[in-house]
């Protein structure tokens, strides 16, 4: 899996982003868990809340959207839904990470191996061979984090690590406060109509965990796999590189056009519609970046997240 980690020019930050955009098409959702003889009794607390908020999410699924009561209570949940970050999504995919998956160990079948250097003997000479054989055997990681190559290893190293420890207070903050708020949630059972409050709330405690194990698991293993993880990329840089001396030339043309036609100083007008061009410039290199490197969704995360933060 390519994990991307690049700058947001108008947020001045990093963020990251995987290729799989399928991620980010996923919807509100809860599983319906079993319990045993074994279960503990605070996890069939739990699971009973689960089944409640279950029950009271397919109630509406059918619904309306803005029509009745349940049409509104799931337009409601639609638009709770649209205000979560799509960086939410990216860490919930590194939840499972652990020590025997984050590398994957090298393997080697010597009968395959010795055909396959039969067939190739005489279209490849014995450097060639040997190499694809170190290839075979050496550990891949299961992923890896692709950055600009003129910013080095450790800035990359610590932009991430930037990242991941501002997102776990984040998502500590709110999984405290969506757990605190379960009572209060299970409350509103009483209400007439399906406890949609129930349902989003431990839907949001669960997406809040998720994400927290993520950013502890990325903290945790691009310090210790760094070197493995962590991959430069020229084409980002290209990309990311054109994008700032686009930006610096429009600025000067702009000034210096005014500058010698109208002999003014720059007014907030010009300042504003420079602005606009250089919007403009950062979302055609965000395109030519996602093209270039077959990033699909790439420009619309970075819209959403530009569009969530500005509010």
């Amino acid at each position: 899996m390519r994990v991307f980690l690049f700058k947001i020019i108008n947020k001045q930050r990093w963020t990251l982003y995987i290729e799989k955009s399928e991620f980010f098409s996923k919807k509100f959702e809860l599983t319906p868990t079993t319990t045993t003889a074994s279960t503990s009794k605070t996890n069939l607390i739990l699971n009973k809340l689960k089944n409640i908020a279950i029950e009271s999410k397919n109630e509406i699924e059918n619904a309306q959207s803005g029509v009745g009561l349940k049409g509104k209570l799931k337009a409601m949940l639609d638009y709770m839904e649209s205000k979560i970050h799509p960086e939410e999504a990216i860490l919930q995919q590194f939840s499972k990470l652990n020590n025997k998956n984050v590398i994957k160990q090298g393997h080697h079948n010597h009968s395959d191996q010795h055909h396959h250097h039969e067939l190739r003997h005489h279209e490849k000479n014995r450097t060639q061979i040997q190499l694809d054989h170190f290839n075979d055997h050496r550990d891949k990681p299961s992923f890896q984090i692709y950055y600009p190559s003129n910013i080095g290893y450790r800035r990359a190293q610590r932009f991430s690590q930037v990242l991941m420890k501002q997102k776990i207070q984040y998502h500590k903050k709110w999984l405290t406060i969506n757990s605190l708020l379960i009572p209060v949630t299970f409350a509103a059972t009483i209400l007439p109509g399906p406890n949609v409050f129930l349902a989003y709330n431990l839907y949001r405690c669960y997406g809040h965990y998720q994400a927290l194990r993520g950013c502890n698991n990325l903290l945790t293993f691009s310090k210790d796999h760094g070197r493995v993880l962590f991959k430069p990329s020229l084409e980002m840089f290209e990309c990311l590189n054109q994008e700032q001396q686009q930006q610096q030339q429009q600025h000067e043309q702009e000034i210096q056009k005014i500058t010698n036609t109208e002999n003014i100083i720059p007014t907030a007008t010009t300042t504003t519609t420079t602005t606009n061009n250089n919007n403009n410039i950062q979302n055609n290199n965000y395109e030519t970046l996602s093209e270039r490197l077959r990033i699909p969704g790439l420009f619309e995360y970075v819209k959403r997240i530009e569009s969530l933060e500005t509010k």
